[in-house]
């Protein structure tokens, strides 16, 4: 089933379905926030698994992801999505240029080495009054590395203070996928909305 593993595809349909479920709820809050819903950046799309329910909230939708193969075949997909190789440490693409960034269980898997770098860049092409959306694995944060877990997995206060001064508006754990799917939970959703 591709990057997922599971073990029928009724069980990766509903972790799929649960997700878009959540994506859908955070981007409720672009008008709740007066986020302008004009231009939105894909950080790590991949196969463009999200891409279509993200881009039906905006204007114009860009996704961009480190592997060609992967983008080549979003493209044909979706081709009226904007699809591009790009790494989160060097997007290309001016300062301010989105209303919303998001990256979905992209960044626990960059290295702590590169890790700062992939937040500045998100945080310098999104416009001060855009959200920035994230799903990341936390729940090991902390903890000594075991076998089954992410490499880099990351407190919710480390992207907080990153994204500074913008607020965290949402961070809740999306535990619901633990009891209706065998693959487990994607992590925890945060919302970073407009500095005061």
């Amino acid at each position: 089933f591709g990057f997922n593993k599971a073990k029928d595809p009724g069980s990766l349909l509903c972790r799929h379905y649960y997700e878009v479920r959540q994506l859908r709820r955070s981007l409720g809050l672009i008008a709740e926030q007066g986020v302008k819903p004009g231009r939105s950046l894909e950080v790590g799309c991949g196969f463009g698994r999200l891409s279509p329910y993200i881009a039906e909230h905006f204007e114009h939708h860009t996704a961009v992801d480190i592997n060609a193969w992967a983008v080549s075949e979003a493209s044909q997909f979706y081709p009226e999505i904007s699809f591009s190789v790009a790494s989160a440490t060097e997007l290309p693409f001016p300062d301010h240029s989105f209303d919303v960034v998001i990256t979905w269980t992209v960044l626990q898997h960059i290295p702590n080495s590169l890790i700062g770098k992939a937040l500045s860049e998100i945080k310098r092409i999104a416009n001060p009054k855009s959200l920035i959306i994230l799903c990341e694995a936390t729940l090991s944060a902390g903890t000594p590395e075991k076998s089954w877990q992410h490499t880099h997995d990351r407190f919710p206060e480390f992207y907080a203070e990153a994204f500074s001064p913008r607020k965290l508006i949402v961070s809740e754990f999306i535990a619901e996928l633990d009891r209706i799917s065998s693959l487990g939970s994607p992590g925890r959703l945060m919302v970073f909305g407009p500095a005061e």
